[in-house]
C-alpha cells in the first residue's frame, strides 16, 4: 500500500513540473483605413478577409508568417498580408493601432491598421 502512494505521489510531483500547453493564440484583426471598412482576421485556421460591401469573404487556411524586416508576411494563394510594426492611425475612429497593414486580396491592394 505504502508503495502504491508513494507512486501516485511522484506522478503528481512529476506531473506539476511539466510545462503546461501555451494557450491558443488571439485572432490578429485589422481594419480597413477611411471609407473602405474592411476586416482582416488572421488566426490558427484561417485568414480571412471581409470586405465592406456585400461581397463574400474570402478564405484561405493559415499558413506560418515570414518574419521580414519591419513586420510578418503571411502569402496564400488569394491572400497576401503584410503588417509593418509601427504605429497606424485609424482616420474614421481616430484610433492609434500598433501595425500598418498592406492586404492584397485577388492581387487588389487593400491598406488598413491592426493588431487588435
Amino acid at each position: 500500500m505504502m508503495k502504491h502512494l508513494t507512486v501516485i505521489a511522484m506522478g503528481a510531483l512529476l506531473g506539476a513540473c511539466l510545462p503546461h500547453p501555451p494557450p491558443p493564440a488571439a485572432p490578429y484583426r485589422a481594419v480597413g483605413q477611411g471609407a473602405a471598412s474592411w476586416t482582416l482576421i488572421i488566426d490558427d485556421r484561417n485568414i480571412t478577409f471581409i470586405p465592406a460591401t456585400g461581397q463574400q469573404p474570402v478564405l484561405q487556411p493559415a499558413v506560418r508568417p515570414i518574419s521580414g524586416v519591419a513586420g510578418d508576411i503571411y502569402q496564400t494563394q488569394r491572400i497576401n498580408v503584410n503588417v509593418v510594426h509601427s504605429p497606424c492611425n485609424d482616420r474614421r475612429t481616430d484610433r492609434i493601432y500598433p501595425d500598418s497593414v498592406q492586404v492584397y486580396v485577388d492581387r487588389r491592394l487593400h491598406t488598413g491598421c491592426g493588431g487588435l
